[in-house]
């Protein structure tokens, strides 16, 4: 466990006015108006000893880190290296694989998936010569336009739910996924399905798991020694510690600023925008919200049941904050208004000058 100063850096102003992807931001974030980083910070760490050990969260943990120096360190009903599962934030572990490959020249994020896949190719002819049938919005000929960076931004066309006909699915590896739908391809719709691809592409090219690429690539690096990529999807499967997350934070933060690391300003790749325009928006990889036109924070969550994780990055400033618990139900509105509480008192601890 890592022990915390008494003393500790300040970070530059930045205004919070975004909504998390799935969590609203509530009437919290007013009465947080006038209090100072340590108060938000002391609020913080009574609230989720306070929470935790319920019925709706047995066990909660917390690491707050500005400028590199920790300011916060909590955990109750579970230890700080135990391990839980983190679902969906196991993306931005695919998304650096994706990314490192690309880097490398063995693949290219703006190709059609349809050069790394051939056998795409047959399915597409296919539904051109095939029975007519009802149009849905669902085309195999949209195949060729879906890129590996579509996949990485969920801008593929590819939903969320398998639709039932065997008529709107595609097939890579004998694995099922939704045809995409024309008039969705360029949107942002969230899709663990995008994901599963990505991970169908790192293996094709190295012919790995993408667990065993993210436990080369990052996981053995960083140090993180109680975090498991096995079973990995590519959308969800690792499971990880506080302790281990905050290693991957400083990991990341550390090789975006090596010259010499495949990672180096992979903050601006995960961006993925460069036209100086404010966004809240979701890049490759990670949500980013960027008030002044620039990548300020990147974030990104992971539910499911007894799984609930989240890191926030602010890579100008060298701080992040983690959260992880082990909600039974994470639809419970109890572990969802939780949920919003310790995200939002951790939002701004990490982004209010001292």
């Amino acid at each position: 466990m890592r022990r915390i100063p008494t003393t500790w850096l300040p970070v530059a102003s930045l205004v919070l006015m975004f909504c998390h992807n799935t969590i609203p931001v509530n009437e919290l974030a007013h009465n947080l108006g006038s209090l100072s980083v340590e108060e938000i910070r002391d609020r913080m760490e009574l609230y989720i000893e306070e929470k935790a050990g319920s019925k709706e969260i047995p066990g909660a943990a917390a690491a707050l880190f500005r400028q590199g120096t920790p300011i916060l360190w909590v955990h109750k009903g579970l230890d700080d290296d135990q391990k839980v599962s983190i679902a969906s934030l196991t993306k931005p572990f695919t998304s650096m694989i994706i990314l490192r490959l690309s880097r490398s020249g063995r693949l290219d994020l703006d190709e059609s998936i349809t050069e790394y896949f051939p056998e795409l190719r047959a399915q597409i002819e296919k539904s051109k010569v095939g029975p007519e049938k009802k149009q849905t919005g669902f085309s195999a000929e949209a195949l060729d336009s879906v890129t590996v960076r579509m996949l990485l931004s969920h801008r593929s066309g590819i939903g969320y739910e398998m639709p039932s006909n065997k008529r709107e699915q595609f097939s890579i590896e004998n694995k099922s996924f939704p045809l995409p739908q024309t008039q969705k391809q360029g949107k942002f719709e969230y899709s663990n399905f995008n994901y599963h691809i990505l991970a169908l592409l790192a293996r094709k090219i190295t012919g790995k798991p993408v667990g065993s690429l993210v436990q080369q690539w990052i996981l053995k690096p960083a140090g993180m020694k109680d975090t498991d990529a096995s079973q990995s999807s590519g959308a969800a499967g690792m499971v990880s510690t506080l302790e281990d997350l905050t290693r991957f934070c400083d990991f990341i933060l550390r090789e975006n600023e090596r010259e010499d690391s495949p990672y180096y300003r992979v903050f601006e790749a995960f961006a993925d925008d460069d036209s100086g325009k404010p966004r809240d928006s979701y890049g490759l990889g990670w949500h980013v919200f960027a008030p002044s036109g620039r990548p300020a924070l990147f974030y990104h969550s992971g539910t499911w049941y007894n799984a609930a994780a989240e890191i926030y990055i602010l890579p100008n400033e060298h701080s992040y904050f983690v959260h992880i618990a082990n909600p039974p139900n994470f639809r419970d509105k109890e572990t969802i208004r939780y949920r919003s509480d310790v995200l939002t008192m951790g939002r701004i601890a990490l982004t209010r000058p001292n």
